[in-house]
Parts: C-alpha cells; structure tokens; sequence
C-alpha cells in the first residue's frame, strides 16, 4: 500500500539510515532501494543545498522533533529537485526508534513562485528593473559602500507623443528607449524605470561618463525626433547619501533640459 502512494515515503532508524523508501521516492530522486538502503540524506543534497536548511534538519532530528521544510535536493541524474519535507520521529518507549519522511515535489511550485518574485521586480510595459528593484539595488550598493554612479534619464515632452498619438504609440516608444539603453550600458551597469517617462541606471564610476552617449543614442528613436535629458552623480566622491546623490543628478539633467521641446512630428 506504501507503494502505491502519490507521495515519496522513507523511513530510517534512529541513526537516521534509510530502511524504506517507496516507488515514488524512487520516482522522483532516481534512487532504488536497494541503493539507499543503510545510507543517510546527506547523498542527496549538493552544492546548491541551502546550509541553513541542513542546520534546521539536523537539529530537529538531533532534538528528536518533527519538522516542516522546503528543501532543495539532487536527484540521481543530478538535475535539482525542490520539495515539501515532511518528518515525524516515532517513539517506543519514549526512546526515538525510526523517523519516517513525507516528501512532495515542489519543483513546479517553487518555480512559479520565483517567477512571482522576480515580476515584483520587474517592469511589464519594457521589461527593465521597476522602481523596487532600483530603490533595493541602490540601498545595497550604499550599504555596502560600493562606488555606484547614478544616472537620471527624463524623456522631453513625452506627454506629447501620448496626447497625439496615443498610449500604445507612447507604450510602444518606451519599449524603444528600454532596448536602446540596455544596447548601449555597459555591464555591470543595469537600467530601470522608475515609472512614466523616467528611467534610472547604476553602475560603476570607472565607467567612462554616458550622459552625452545616452542622449545621442535616444536621440536616434522615434524617426530622430526624441530628446531626452540625463544626469548623473557619484557615490561616495560626490555625494554621501541617497538624497543628495538623486537632488545632484536630477539637477544635472534639468540643467540638460531645453528651455522648449522639439516641435511635434
């Protein structure tokens, strides 16, 4: 009946050597029987195997306690495999005698969960980094105290093409600068949109400056007739904090902007 189960079963003893798995444990990791038995988990995890995870195991099985845990194993073509680890000691005579593991594959679940999390950080409309991933991206490389350039980019009367031409023509145009400025950033620098017309990027500041590479290469789009605006400053040499670094290069880029904006198409 063990065997016909939908889910992966083991059973160990007290020394956590595996006595029993059934058919779909088989299933899933690639291990028979006959290979497990008398070995512990450990064969299973790998290098990607998060050591906090085998700290929380081992210590419930230390204290003899029952645990709930997603894990990160190897199966036996070495490929990964992520599932729901279920354990319960079984005692006789209040002494832990045999721990049995229910084990449900996860993999599918874990990937359309991570899938969900990095959408959060994700623009829909130009696939760049969003304003979250940005703010996270700065306040780690200022925590961390890395030299980051910050670049500003404003797109000269943008609201324009939306009001002539419409949301998807303006859509279709940030599309445009987004593939534009991941052409022309160089790595490790990473490009975002803040939101509306307004992008941001971080990079190092060895990096030659790209304000007035950033501004020709937009300027290319939309038949030749967009314009944009870009501003940058440095952290730390310019400035010591996020406010100031935004309050230099937003300054920076309004001292870039035209008194008017070009004539419409």
């Amino acid at each position: 009946m063990l065997d016909t189960a939908d889910i992966g079963l083991l059973v160990t003893d007290a020394q956590r050597r595996i006595l029993y798995v059934n058919e779909t444990f088989t299933r899933e990791t690639g291990y028979s029987l006959p290979e497990v038995q008398g070995r512990t988990c450990r064969f299973l995890q790998g290098p990607a195997t998060d050591p906090a995870d085998i700290l929380a195991m081992r210590t419930a099985l230390d204290r003899g306690e029952p645990f709930s845990r997603v894990v990160l194993n190897y199966r036996k073509d070495g490929s990964l495999l992520h599932y729901r680890l279920r354990v319960r000691p079984l005692r006789q005579d209040g002494e832990v005698r045999y721990f049995v593991g229910v084990q449900e594959d996860f993999t599918e679940a874990y990937e359309a969960q991570r899938q969900l999390e990095r959408w959060a950080y994700i623009d829909g409309l130009t696939g760049l980094g969003n304003r979250r991933a940005f703010d996270e991206a700065l306040a780690g490389a200022l925590a961390r105290r890395e030299a980051t350039r910050l670049v500003l980019i404003d797109l000269n009367d943008f609201k324009r093409i939306n009001d002539e031409r419409g949301h998807l023509a303006g859509d279709a145009l940030l599309g445009e600068v987004a593939r534009c400025l991941a052409r022309h950033i160089p790595l490790p620098g990473t490009a975002y949109r803040l939101g509306g017309d307004e992008f941001a990027v971080l990079l190092p500041p060895d990096l030659a400056p790209l304000e007035t590479t950033l501004e020709q290469a937009l300027a290319g789009l939309d038949g030749g007739t967009l314009r944009a605006a870009v501003g940058g400053a440095s952290f730390p040499d310019e400035a010591a904090e996020a406010p100031a670094l935004f309050r230099l290069a937003d300054g920076r880029l309004y001292a870039r902007k035209p008194i008017r904006g070009p004539s419409a198409c």
